[in-house]
């Protein structure tokens, strides 16, 4: 490190520190070893450095993190350096599986934001181990943590998420299930066949909701049940609580369906090899 780098890094003026960690960040991204070592220094050191600087440089791990800072970022956690859930947003970020089970304490926290980041976090580190409190968060007072709960379960994949985001389509405990059928349309393994049974179901939430759900899936077997559902003169009068339509809900899947197919046509194409 530089000892005019060095000397910016430690300056306790914000204004100064901040400007020195986004000029490393960016010639680190450039392939410039000496800065990211140098922002590697300021986390795996973190004692030595402004508070300002150890958290601006998380911001910026996308430029140099690797798997030796882990260690460190867990003594910050262990040792209340900043707000937990910023520094286990920071783990999450650079694939600390380590910070697991302060993420899993956040979802104890009574701030909702902190909540919500817990479950990113759980999401983000593939802890399947947390899937059964995943599902008890979807019962969360607030809608964000229950959305980013739902989310999470999608990403982790499996039965038991699966099945609990099942059990939130039909036995529901809030109104709008967005989040719900957002997730199953999205979840491995792949739910369309169950879904399809849903949209058949005599009620009227239930098929709305998995309706939705089905556009998310972009599965060659929902297009045609998808236009009959939106062409039914039935369902153009069945309602939701606030007054959305069963074959609006099918119009909306449809559209949905369109944007998945191309987004998958496109990487498809990108990922197909040259000759």
């Amino acid at each position: 490190m530089t000892d005019d780098l060095l000397a910016r890094l430690l300056d306790p003026d914000p204004a100064v520190d901040e400007d020195a960690v986004d000029a490393a960040a960016g010639r680190a991204l450039a392939g410039d070893r000496e800065a990211a070592d140098a922002l590697r220094d300021v986390v795996l050191h973190f004692e030595r450095f402004p508070i300002s600087t150890f958290e601006r440089t998380l911001n910026r791990l996308y430029a140099f993190a690797d798997a030796s800072l882990e260690p460190a970022m867990l003594r910050a956690l262990e040792n209340g350096v900043s707000a937990p859930w910023y520094l286990t947003a920071a783990c999450g970020r650079a694939g600390f599986r380590g910070a697991v089970p302060y993420a899993l304490a956040l979802l104890d926290s009574h701030v909702a934001y902190e909540r919500t980041v817990g479950c990113e976090v759980l999401g983000v580190l593939g802890a399947h181990e947390a899937v059964p409190t995943l599902v008890d968060v979807l019962g969360d007072t607030d809608h964000r943590v229950r959305e980013s709960a739902a989310a999470a379960l999608a990403d982790l994949g499996g039965s038991g998420a699966a099945l609990g985001l099942r059990r939130e389509l039909v036995e529901p405990r809030f109104a709008l299930l967005g989040y719900v059928s957002n997730a199953l349309g999205a979840i491995e393994p792949d739910q369309t066949t169950w879904l399809l049974d849903q949209a058949a179901s005599p009620d009227t939430r239930t098929r709305y909701w998995a309706v939705r759900a089905l556009g998310r899936t972009g599965s060659d077997l929902v297009h045609e049940p998808l236009l009959v559902v939106a062409a039914d003169p039935a369902e153009e009068t069945a309602a939701i609580a606030n007054g959305s339509t069963v074959a609006s809900a099918a119009r909306s899947a449809l559209k949905t369906w369109q944007r998945v197919r191309r987004v998958r046509a496109a990487d498809t194409t990108s990922t197909r090899p040259t000759t």
